[in-house]
Parts: C-alpha cells; structure tokens; sequence
C-alpha cells in the first residue's frame, strides 16, 4: 500500500466527505446490540470526560478527577482513572539489554498480542508484566483492520507503566497507521469504529485531539529506537532519509512537533517534511523489498551510517518473520493481522530468534529458497524474464545460457525481488517442436544469500508451447499431474502456477500463465534428501510402496514416456525415513491425460496413440497388484474433487479431465483383465 497524494486538497475532501457519509448512514442503522467500545477519556480541567458504547448504547459521562476511581464494564478495558499519567521516554538508545522482544502491525488483534506475550513469559495470565528488566518493542500500526484497537492501546498504556517501575521498558512505536488515524485518514477503520462516530456523532480522529490521554500519549510514542545496535522503525530507512543526516532523536522530535495531528496540506507544503512523512519516510519505506534499487552495499552504507547492525522493520506484510541481506535487514509483519497466527522476534545473548503462538522458539536463519518463497505465495505470483527473447527463441535447440534478469512479484505487487542471472532452454523434444520451450534460469548465489535465501540457484519454467487457447489447456493439465500426485505419494515434486511476462528492451513482447518445477537441489534441500545422479538401479532396488503408486499413477495418466534405465523423466531420492531409493515422476506432457498434439508413443511400445494405456513389464506380485488397486480406488472420490477444485481450467476440460480418469477407476473394477495386463511374468 502506497500513502495517498492529494493536489490542493482534492483527495483529502474526498476521503473526509466518504467518512462522513458513512457515518451518517451509520447513525440510521439501528441499535446493534453486541457493539462494545471504548473508553476514549479526555481531560477537562478538573474532571475527566467518558464516552464508550456498550450494547450498542453510547454513554457519555463527567466525573470528578478527585471522585474518579476505576472504569470497569463488561466486555470493555479496565482503566485506573487515578493512574492517567504516562511514561515520557527521552532515551532514544540503549545498550546491554539482556534480551529484547519485538513485534508489529498487530491491526486490531489483541487476542492474538496476549497469547503471544503469555506464552514468551513476558506477561502473566492477568496480562501483567513479568518480563524483568528486559524491553519489549512494539514496531507500529495498532490501529484499524481488527475490532480490538481500544483494548490494545489501553493494555500497553498500563503495561508500559509496569514494564518502567519493574526497570524494563514498553517501546510502541508509531507506524503509518498511527497517523493516518490521528491525521484523519480514516479509510481503513473497523466498522466498529465507525458505529462509533455515528453514536457520538464525532469524526473519529477526534476521539485522539489534544486533550485525550490515548491521543496524547500517542503523540509522544517515537518512530526510531536503537536497542544492542538494532534499529527499530516500522516501515525502514531509505537512502534519502539517511542522507538528510538527521540523528535519532532529531527524527522522533520532527514526528512529534510536526506530523502528527498535523493537517497534510501543512506538511506537504515544506519539502523536509513531506519526504518524511510519505513513501521514503521511515513509517512508509518498502525499499528493500526492491532489489533493483538496494543491495548489500546500500545497506550496509545505512547502517554503517546510523551506527547500527541491524534493521527491525514491519510495515511489508509476510507469511512469516523474515531476515533479508544476511539478517542486516529483519522483516517482522508476519500477518497478525488476518487473525490467525503471528510470531515474535526475540534478540538474546547476540541471537535471533522467532518465537511462535505456542511458545517455541527456532533460530532466525531458517532459510528459504527462492522456489519455496514463490511456490507459498497466494494467487498467481508475477515473474518478468528481461532478455534477448528472440535470440532465446531462435537459438533454443542449443541450450546455450544468456544473460537476463528475473523479477518476482507477489500478487497484488506490493513486494518485490530482482536478480541478475543467465537463462537457457531445456527440454530434449520440446526445445525442438514449442515456440516457447521449457526454461532455466541461473541465480548467482551470492545474489540469493544477499537478499536473505538460501543459494539454491536454478529455478526450471514451463510455459504453454505456444501461443494457441489449447496450448493454456495442455500447459494447465500438465500443472494438474504435479499437483495430483501429492495425493498419491505427499514425497512428490512440486510445482506452481505461475503469470510470466517475456521482456525485451523494457517491452513485455509475451505474457502467459505456466508453472515452476521445482529443481532437483530444491527437492534435496526441502526433504533433506539425497539425489542419486551416478550408477544404475533396477526396480528391485527401490522403495517398493512409492514405486508401486509411481507405476500405477503413470497407467492412470497414460503416460508411457518415463524409464527407470536412464532416469529419464524420473527423480531417484534417497529420503531419511524411507530405507530404499524413491522414483518420483515428472515432465507428463507427453501422457495421453495432457494430450498434447505432439506426443506419440515410442515406437517400441504396441500402442498406436499415447491416449492408450500401456503397463510396463516391471513384475508386481498378485498381492502388490490387490493393494494397489485397492489404494487408488479408495481416493477415487478425492481425485474427482480435485478435478472439480481445479478451477483455472475451464468446466468442459474438467469434465474430459474425469471422463479419462474415470476410465482407469473402471478399469481397477475390472480386475481379471487389468490382472492379466498389468501382471506378465
């Protein structure tokens, strides 16, 4: 997400007239009876105001400072309200801190916040401080999405005061939502939040003005912190904020006097100001997710420059806490805010490490591959290929490597990597007769390791052979096989669909959905297996369970273009829990399922079109042949729904896409002539 630019305040009406609009249509809804929310408390001279809603019902109040005791009602925050003060932390930098503890963009989800710091010990099962005197840092955007903000906030209110009398700290710090609430960008509030404006008929910004405790003491929270040498900051340092060579303090004093509870058109209007406030600002910057623009030396140079050793960032949501640039660079948004999981970050005697939900902890420097990373992307990640695409084309008979580029984008294109590389053909028979062969791509590995993966280096493309709708189907098809198998032995190969873009001079010349494979090092190192690559095996040397489901599948699918000889089309893995070696299929687009227009049966085989199925004469006993029957008809009704689930494929291909495999279930129910033909000597 990008923060908004407006030109002369356009954009910035727009935003406030839409949320009074919603509001008002709000304040017409009826009553809703399980809506809870506040308190927002406000000094007022002599009393305190109150306003919460509870049932649905807003409640306003004025009470006595003197008379003041404690808010308590159900389902909302307790508050001391003879306890409003709060901790003001000049400190920007600390050192020799025992053990530190952070996370960020919690959005509202403050069960997930509380299991989280129960099961680290750092809170109680009352949810009160027990950490020590160690410092717990939360990097920014409490605010909007979830339905919790108010219990979060009034939570670290009163544990930020416990953590400082026990000789710990509470560091939360501002993130971009901070201020987009409190500057009145309201656009990604609750709903909660607004049926609350429309009760109290107030826009909600207003409920953090000058005055109120919450609002207050917001204000006062810092955007940079320095802790054993780790910079905390919720979004990063870009270049040029590091350039205009302000020091830590100077840059929290500038949030505080000056971009908070500030109206935008002000701070626009002074250059210093605006870089600091939006995208190359430190509650903005997504910077070092584009590595076209930063690599190892940029961020060594930022660091070296704020006197630092590492970068705690949020902002830039993963699936998981991640390090980038040799862990220089540590991502911790994992997502808390979809409501289901989350992680911390916990810095001991010098060490990272991730802490998850259930209180186990594991060392930071689990990498992932490239391949892993995209393959765990939702949708359809995007890579562009930058090269010579017609010499590529031209040329692919050769197999020869040439330079390009490769960018990997997630879905919605909010995160990105760039790599340097090398890029060929491969594929014996569809180098020769595709437009558009199958490709692998060469990552130099010190770019892998850079950027914060683990240097397996070759990533293998499959793309539709050429331009045609029926080549989406045969390509999709073949994808399908990949998948499918996991249903037959879950010690498969995997794949993933992909939208590639071939690009030549800065012009995309073709784009096409294909898929990944995944490369044999991959397989190797996501199984901790071990690739047998020399020497010849014959079928009784391997795992007989896996090889039977392997046999059995292929006469499924048709497909006859597999020999265990010469590991053609076959992976041969030693796996640490399996004695024996495993065979594990893959190239399937010359079986008869795919159907491409190309495959024919080799001519040794006695069938005439590769849609005939053919089984080899690898000896099975009448035993191993009733259990394996007996195995694929008992996943009949989950490979059908598979099928149905394959919905990148049109309706008319998935009912063809069963009708063949319905043939083959029909086939196991007729068990004297398969026998005959599977069973020959």
């Amino acid at each position: 997400m990008r923060m908004y630019k407006s030109k002369n305040g356009q954009i910035l009406k727009f935003v406030l007239s839409l949320s009074l609009i919603i509001v008002s249509l709000v304040m017409q809804a009826r009553i809703e009876p399980t809506m809870f929310d506040g308190p927002y408390i406000f000094n007022q001279e002599d009393s305190l105001r109150i306003q919460w809603v509870e049932k649905g019902i807003g409640h306003d109040t004025l009470i006595a400072k003197k008379d003041a005791n404690e808010f308590r009602r159900n389902n909302l925050p307790v508050v001391d309200l003879q306890d409003l003060d709060f901790v003001i932390e000049d400190k920007v930098s600390f050192d020799s801190i025992d053990k530190v503890v952070a996370l960020s963009d919690v959005h509202g989800q403050y069960d997930i916040l509380l299991t989280l710091l129960q099961n680290h010990n750092i809170i109680d099962k009352d949810g009160h401080w027990v950490f020590s005197e160690n410092h717990l840092v939360i990097v920014g955007d409490n605010f909007d999405r979830g339905p919790k903000v108010l219990d979060i906030l009034w939570f670290l209110f009163k544990l930020q005061k416990e953590a400082y009398n026990a000789g710990g700290r509470v560091h939360v710090l501002l993130g971009n939502h901070e201020i987009m609430v409190l500057n009145g960008d309201l656009r990604y509030l609750n709903k909660k939040y607004y049926y609350t404006s429309a009760v109290f008929t107030t826009k909600y910004d207003q409920f953090f003005r000058k005055g109120s405790i919450l609002g207050d003491w917001i204000t006062q929270h810092k955007a940079v912190i320095s802790i054993n040498k780790s910079l905390f900051v919720h979004g990063g340092m870009s270049p040029s904020i590091v350039k205009m060579g302000y020091s830590l303090k100077e840059i929290n004093q500038v949030f505080e006097d000056s971009l908070i509870r500030q109206s935008e058109s002000s701070i626009l209007d002074d250059d210093k100001l605006a870089l600091m406030y939006m995208e190359e600002g430190p509650l903005w910057y997504r910077g070092y997710f584009d590595t076209s623009a930063i690599n190892n030396k940029s961020v060594d140079t930022i660091l070296q420059t704020l006197g630092q050793e590492h970068l705690v960032i949020g902002h830039t949501s993963q699936d998981k806490i991640k390090p980038l640039f040799n862990s220089k660079i540590i991502v911790i948004d994992c997502s808390i805010k979809l409501g289901k999981t989350g992680q911390l970050l916990i810095s001991e005697n010098g060490e990272f490490e991730i802490g998850e939900i259930d209180g186990t902890r594991k060392i930071l420097h689990e990498k992932q591959t490239l391949f892993d990373y995209i393959y765990n992307l939702d949708g359809l990640p995007h890579l562009e290929i930058n090269t010579e695409v017609k010499k590529l084309i031209n040329k692919s008979h050769k197999e020869e490597y040439q330079m390009a580029s490769l960018r990997v984008r997630n879905t919605n294109g909010s995160q990105e990597y760039y790599f340097s590389g090398e890029v060929r053909a491969r594929g014996k028979m569809r180098k020769k007769v595709c437009r558009f062969p199958p490709l692998k791509y060469n990552i130099p590995k010190a770019e892998l390791t850079s950027q914060g993966f683990v240097n397996i280096d070759k990533l293998k493309f499959v793309f539709p052979c050429r331009n045609r709708s029926s080549d989406d189907k045969y390509n999709s098809r073949e994808f399908f096989l990949y998948e499918l198998y996991n249903l037959i032995d879950t010690n498969c190969i995997k794949a993933k669909r992909v939208n590639f873009s071939l690009i030549e001079d800065g012009k995309e010349k073709y784009n096409f959905v294909g898929f990944l494979v995944e490369d044999e090092d991959e397989y190797a190192y996501r199984k901790n297996a071990r690739i047998v690559e020399s020497g010849r095996i014959q079928d009784t040397g391997l795992d007989r369970e896996p090889f039977l489901k392997m046999l059995f599948f292929q006469y499924m699918i048709a497909n006859t273009d597999f020999a265990l000889g010469n590991k053609h089309n076959l992976e041969l893995v030693k796996l640490p829990d399996i004695d024996r070696v495993v065979a594990l299929p893959y190239d399937f687009d010359y079986s008869g399922f795919v159907g491409q227009s190309y495959a024919v049966p080799h001519e040794s085989l006695p069938i005439k079109s590769v849609q005939e199925r053919y089984f080899f004469n690898y000896k099975i006993t009448e035993e191993e042949y009733l259990r394996m029957v007996e195995y694929f008809l008992s996943l009949e009704n989950d490979i059908y729904k598979f099928c149905d689930d394959a919905t990148y494929m049109s309706e008319k291909t998935i009912r063809a896409n069963k009708s063949f495999l319905k043939e083959f279930f029909d086939l196991l129910r007729a068990p004297k002539w398969l026998k005959r033909e599977m069973i020959k000597g």
